[in-house]
């Protein structure tokens, strides 16, 4: 049976251009996992489903590079010296921007939280408190990538006591090897569920 739409978010992590366009810094890397599974698509049918049943979007977007962001750091992350090296995510520009047609839309209830710096959209972030407030107990999850910031996510929400689901064909990861890992056995070990986006809107209507 679908949970309570009105205690239900769907959270979507990084649709930046910088990994979803064919022009963005990191889409060569996530390529072949996007078209193999049709992300795009995917996630665009969860937003048009989302909105008719008012579902709100909660978009949680990694640190955007800017000159002198980790000045002074003292333990950076393998994820942090190639943010840094190659400038993905730079405030200001085009590759920060989300992904023509993901946008968030106020109207519906979207909230934009505040951007986390590692892989889980919860920590050091207002999200818990922004699903709080507005007392959702669902999340469905949606985005990139695969294993490290959507999974890092999902199981953040599990262990704050969230029901949630993830969507195994609206993510993608940096090979199709890895998605398949994670969604195929990892991800099942943790979530309440992992289905299809196709699977989850015929449980809407």
């Amino acid at each position: 049976m679908p949970s309570d739409t009105t205690k239900t978010a769907i959270l979507l992590i990084d649709p930046y251009n910088d990994f979803l366009h064919p022009e963005g810094k990191m889409y060569h890397a996530l390529a072949a996992s996007l078209i193999e599974t049709d992300t795009i698509r995917h996630v665009n049918d969860l937003l048009t489903a989302a909105r008719a049943h008012k579902i709100p979007v909660y978009y949680g977007l990694h640190q955007q590079y800017k000159p002198g962001f980790f000045d002074g750091w003292k333990h950076m992350t393998e994820l942090h010296v190639s943010q840094q090296t190659h400038k993905v995510f730079e405030e200001g520009s085009w590759g920060a921007q989300i992904f023509k047609g993901m946008e968030p839309k106020l109207e519906n209830g979207d909230v934009v939280v505040s951007k986390h710096w590692s892989s889980s959209s919860f920590q050091n972030t207002d999200l818990d408190y922004q699903l709080h407030q507005r007392e959702i107990t669902d999340v469905v999850i949606a985005g990139l990538t695969t294993n490290a910031c959507v999974e890092a996510t999902a199981r953040y929400a599990y262990d704050l006591g969230y029901h949630v689901t993830l969507l195994s064909d609206a993510t993608a990861a940096f090979s199709i090897e890895q998605k398949k890992a994670a969604t195929d056995i990892i991800w099942p070990l943790f979530a309440s569920k992992v289905t299809t986006v196709d699977e989850y809107v015929a449980e809407l209507n």
